[in-house]
């Protein structure tokens, strides 16, 4: 069963920052050493994050992180508020 994922769109090249997303990519480090065994269903985070490099904001990326320990998942939240200030995108950016 495929789930539909509701998301907006937004030119992550003309929005993010070079420290967004270094703390994108220093998130998904921490994801990794959470879940060194690959168990924990962290993926869908995980893969939601990657949407953030094309431009992509997953509402239930919130959600998700919720499973996450307060820090990280603070650190997560920070980086969701900044991307829902950006410009929404209707158009495909590459």
């Amino acid at each position: 069963k495929q789930t539909h994922m509701n998301y907006t769109r937004f030119n992550r090249h003309e929005s993010m920052n070079s420290e967004t997303l270094s703390e994108i990519m220093d998130i998904k480090g921490e994801l990794y050493r959470e879940d060194i065994k690959r168990e924990s269903g962290i993926r869908s985070l995980e893969n939601m994050l990657c949407g953030l490099f094309d431009g992509y904001l997953y509402e239930n990326l919130i959600l998700e992180a919720q499973k996450l320990p307060l820090d990280l998942f603070e650190r997560v939240q920070n980086i969701y508020f900044t991307c829902m200030d950006y410009q929404k995108s209707e158009s495909q950016v590459f």
